[in-house]
């Protein structure tokens, strides 16, 4: 049996779901005495690569979702081709650097948790390189162009995607179902009151919870108002979590400078807290802040889903009871305005989502990496 002490995982800037689901595997690696480091595979392309991907994808994401639609349905049709994608082209293009890298800072396995760190190892693989190697689904779907990577192991979110990824190409003694990993704070015990307490937040007040990561500012400015024209009591407050979106938050603080319903939220690590202090998250379904929200127990709404993955993660939530799906920012505003005062629905909500969410995923799969039998 290989020992496993050195591990490197690959994730991207193309949303932070990637990063915080590699985060959430290190935090466990760590736990186990195992050293490890965290790049951004397109890096070895070049810096000036890293960052035109990823601003690329973020740009499409905030002003054109329809159009990433549109790029995910033809990556479905170019996948049933079975020709060598152009996705695995240009990672492949860096992969005599990754394989240098990899090889001068001896490490034992490679977890990756987006496409491209999988299509740059595959390249590697069938160059001859022998090194464990996994990949970490983040959705609760298959992505486009994942059949055509070779992996040793595949991890992936529930065991209803298991057929799926079978079709897709990937081998079904390659897959294990973990769960997404989130960090282990999302799933700790703790009390709405106790949340409050920590963040300083009003104890009395019926609290809304949305992020505006992925949105465009019209957008987040059309959920506000629609709670607000929606929302007849009086005593509640909207956080808005606004990230590292500087000119997000300043447009948001000056158009709702007078009001004493909607307070931003600026960069925080607190994520978990906020999810637990609120009685209603609003999102979009990103697969990773669903899981987490899921894993946190939050009763949730879910709307302004990117056409290709988060419709597909949506559907998965709602029709299992995970979630409520909202089709517009009204019927968002109203739904978690009936959310927050149906005690009822909140709890069936919430033990749907401890049935489907798994909480320990980041564990799972840092001792299947590190066991590596």
């Amino acid at each position: 049996m290989r020992i496993i002490k050195k591990v490197l995982l690959l994730s991207c800037s193309t949303g932070e779901g990637h990063n915080s689901a590699a985060y959430a595997i290190e935090n466990e690696l760590e736990k186990f005495g195992c050293e490890y480091a965290h790049v951004d595979p397109v890096s070895f392309k070049s810096e000036r690569s890293k960052e035109i991907v990823a601003s690329l994808y973020n740009n499409m994401i905030k002003k054109s979702p329809s159009l990433f639609g549109l790029v995910y349905k033809a990556g479905d049709i170019y996948e049933r081709t079975k020709i060598i994608s152009p996705v695995y082209l240009a990672n492949a293009s860096y992969s005599d650097k990754l394989a240098k890298f990899i090889t001068q800072n001896l490490f034992d396995a490679v977890i990756s948790t987006h496409l491209y760190g999988m299509e740059a190892m595959t390249a590697l693989l069938r160059k001859g390189m022998r090194i464990p190697t996994y990949g970490v689904l983040t959705d609760y779907t298959c992505i486009p162009f994942i059949g055509e990577t070779k992996l040793d192991k595949y991890f992936i979110a529930h065991e209803d995607m298991i057929e799926e990824t079978v079709k897709k190409g990937i081998p079904r003694e390659k897959i294990m179902v973990t769960g997404i990993p989130t960090a282990a704070k999302f799933s700790e015990d703790l009390s709405m009151e106790e949340a409050r307490k920590l963040l300083g937040l009003p104890e009395d007040k019926k609290i809304y919870l949305t992020m505006t990561g992925g949105v465009g500012c019209e957008n987040m400015i059309g959920f506000c108002n629609s709670l607000l024209e929606a929302e007849s009591d009086g005593n509640y407050l909207l956080l808005v979590l606004t990230g590292n979106n500087k000119s997000m938050k300043e447009r948001l603080d000056e158009k709702y400078a007078e009001s004493d319903h909607i307070k931003t939220v600026s960069f925080t690590k607190q994520i978990n807290l906020y999810m637990k202090a609120c009685n209603v998250m609003i999102s979009k379904p990103g697969g990773l802040s669903s899981t987490e929200a899921g894993a946190a127990g939050v009763p949730l709404v879910q709307v302004n889903a990117i056409p290709g993955c988060e419709t597909e993660n949506v559907r998965f939530f709602s029709e299992r009871g995970m979630s409520l799906h909202a089709k517009s920012n009204k019927e968002a505003a109203e739904m978690a305005i009936k959310l927050s005062s149906d005690a009822e629905m909140c709890a069936r909500m919430r033990e749907r989502q401890k049935q489907f969410i798994y909480g320990n995923a980041a564990r799972k799969i840092a001792e299947e990496v590190i066991k590596d039998e």
